[in-house]
């Protein structure tokens, strides 16, 4: 069926740009900035140097994802939900909180300089480890923004698209009777309805590309240079992780025993 929906394309597959992407990411970009944010002696310039390329280098694969839409809209909305990465901030943010209700008050609290030597011990400085201590109201209203301003846009994508997909539906229904049983004619009649829903289609997944790659940018602008770059190691590593070969065979497994 795969040859119905056949258009000019890059002259490089999707799929190959990815797998090249990821393997950047997992043994180049995220290496790098995880070595610098655990150096005894950190320094924030080149720390902000690896996350700013990390960032360039999720924001290029948003690029790339636009472009593919263009030749197969079928990638559904691609990629990851945003709500994974403000979920991600507040992880961080409600780590902060759980620590500050463990260390309890007076003798029965843990001392700075405890807190201190064990994060010594498991290698990061006390200035990235100690990144999101105590942050600040503005950071978490800016993040309380950007969730209510998803509220309001991640469902009008859904519906877009999901419209989109209806009037597809429709127009393969509404001619199928003409066919009459003739495969050649069931294809004429699949491009035809594919190439008159194809403005939407693209358009819905390019505005999901750049709602996630806004987000990304809104809330690396709210971050300072231990915080960005501690979130842009977290998502590189649970895109790496979630990429786990082991991992895909577990999940295709499981839809077997669903179905």
């Amino acid at each position: 069926i795969a040859a119905l929906f056949t258009r000019k394309k890059s002259n490089r597959p999707f799929k190959d740009y990815y797998a090249e992407w990821l393997r950047t990411l997992k043994n180049t970009l995220l290496p790098l900035l995880s070595e610098s944010i655990s150096s005894s002696t950190p320094i924030p310039s080149l720390i902000a140097t690896h996350a700013e390329s990390l960032h360039q280098h999720f924001q290029s694969y948003y690029e790339a994802l636009d472009l593919a839409a263009t030749h197969d809209p079928f990638l559904w909305l691609g990629d990851f939900h945003p709500y994974l990465f403000t979920n991600l901030v507040r992880s961080f943010l409600e780590d902060d909180e759980d620590e500050d209700e463990d260390e309890g008050d007076g003798d029965g609290g843990r001392s700075i300089k405890e807190v201190r030597r064990n994060l010594e011990v498991i290698g990061r400085s006390w200035r990235v480890s100690m990144a999101w201590k105590n942050s600040s109201k503005n950071l978490v209203s800016r993040i309380d923004q950007i969730e209510c301003g998803l509220r309001l846009m991640v469902p009008a994508l859904v519906n877009r698209w999901r419209d989109a997909q209806a009037g597809l539906i429709e127009r393969i229904g509404a001619g199928w009777g003409t066919v009459d049983g003739r495969r050649e004619g069931g294809k004429a009649l699949i491009g035809q309805a594919v190439t008159a829903q194809m403005e939407e289609l693209v358009s819905v997944f390019a505005d999901a590309n750049r709602l996630r790659s806004s987000v990304l940018s809104d809330i690396l602008s709210a971050l300072n240079v231990y915080q960005a770059a501690l979130f842009l190691e977290g998502m590189a590593q649970f895109l790496v992780g979630f990429s786990d070969p082991d991992l895909l065979a577990e999940f295709e497994r499981s839809k077997l025993t669903l179905s």
